[in-house]
């Protein structure tokens, strides 16, 4: 059962993906903005003290505007680091400006851990994490990209408030979950 939903995940991944690699570079841009829309007028963003963010690659909704608004909004922005690749863990380092951000595993923009980087520890409320994926349906459960870094994540900070983002492109009607998957609140699309 478990390696069926697992073949199952990946045909939905590969058919999602193709679908939004095929958006215009003008389509991620509008639909990017129409969504970053969508999350400032959130009272739960509006609200976050702590926002936990990902930095966009790809055809992915882009984020460094929204990454850019709350750094202006005086919040507190951090970005995952990948800390241990061969169990799927990851930390939010502390961000003051996108150039912060450099290439790291798997080519993706994160930021470097120091002695003075700040670690997100806590706290849950008046934080609001956002999370990248592939595929998601309208009940918050998602397909990622195959690693399972969020859903540890999520386990370990229970109750933190979680927003995906995605095109309209990526919603699909039901996405097979397993036992390990964690939904998220809430899929802010466009």
């Amino acid at each position: 059962m478990q390696k069926e939903t697992a073949d199952k995940k990946d045909r939905i991944r590969k058919e999602v993906l193709e679908k939004r690699n095929l958006l215009s570079v003008e389509a991620i841009e509008e639909k990017s903005s129409l969504i970053a829309e969508k999350l400032f007028g959130l009272k739960e963003y509006v609200d976050a003290e702590n926002i936990l963010i990902y930095a966009s690659m790809k055809s992915e909704v882009i984020t460094d505007g929204i990454i850019e608004h709350s750094l202006e909004s005086g919040k507190k922005v951090f970005c995952p680091k990948c800390t241990d690749k061969n169990n799927g863990l990851m930390e939010f380092i502390q961000i003051e400006m996108l150039s912060d951000l450099k290439a790291g595993y798997m080519g993706i923009r994160e930021p470097e851990i120091n002695e003075s980087s700040k670690i997100f520890l806590g706290p849950t409320e008046k934080t609001l994490v956002i999370i990248p994926g592939v595929a998601f349906d309208k009940k918050g459960n998602r397909i990622g990209y195959r690693g399972g870094y969020y859903d540890r994540f999520l386990s370990k900070y229970n109750g933190i408030m979680s927003v995906a983002l995605a095109f309209t492109e990526q919603i699909i009607e039901v996405v097979p979950s397993e036992i390990h998957d964690i939904p998220v609140d809430m899929v802010l699309n466009a």
